[in-house]
């Protein structure tokens, strides 16, 4: 048996239809939301990867053999029979140089004393000395700059002869322009005939 159902009837089960798809879309809208927040940890990474990549910058990574691809700070390098490393470098070490000796020479007008410490290891089979095998000196603005005369403390010219396996270390100085705008640390090996050159940014 069909049983008409008044018009009012129809229009309120209509409605009743069409307000269920709406609230089904709604909640299917807010789990998009949710997904969409859930996102934002990328982003946070993103930034994380982007502040490492930055503190980065300006580190050293060339292979040495160049002022304009400079080895990194601290950095050792094999010089002939040797390992050396260059630290507390002093660009201005005028003063202290001065008061080590009263026959120390000041530097020219418009220079300053640097004054860094060399440490090596010497890894021939014989005997080895460190202010003898090797020249290590600044390069300031394009100029190479060695040892100076001068007496220093703790002075290389002290450090004694070494065999395989020992160490040796001590201080020298070099003048340069006071006002160099680039400056940086080279060694090379004083016997080597093929003039290879390492340069070290100066931390």
């Amino acid at each position: 048996m069909n049983i008409e159902l008044p018009e009012i009837s129809k229009r309120l089960l209509a409605l009743s239809g069409a307000t269920l798809i709406g609230l089904a879309a709604l909640s299917a809208c807010g789990t998009g939301d949710d997904t969409t927040g859930g996102g934002s940890d990328d982003t946070g990474s993103d930034t994380t990867t982007a502040a490492e990549e930055a503190a980065e910058e300006g580190t050293a990574t060339g292979d040495g053999l160049s002022p304009e691809a400079p080895l990194p700070a601290g950095s050792t390098v094999e010089i002939g029979d040797w390992t050396l490393s260059v630290g507390d470098v002093q660009l201005d070490a005028t003063d202290a140089i001065m008061a080590e000796n009263e026959f120390n020479t000041p530097p020219a007008d418009g220079n300053a004393l640097a004054m860094f410490t060399v440490d090596g290891t010497y890894n021939g089979a014989e005997t080895g000395t460190l202010w003898l095998d090797a020249t290590v000196g600044i390069w300031a603005d394009g100029v190479m700059s060695e040892t100076c005369t001068n007496v220093v403390p703790n002075d290389i010219i002290d450090a004694t002869e070494v065999t395989a396996g020992g160490t040796s270390s001590g201080a020298t100085c070099a003048e340069i322009p006071a006002d160099a705008e680039q400056t940086l640390i080279y060694v090379e090996d004083v016997w080597s005939l093929d003039g290879t050159v390492y340069y070290i940014e100066i931390g």
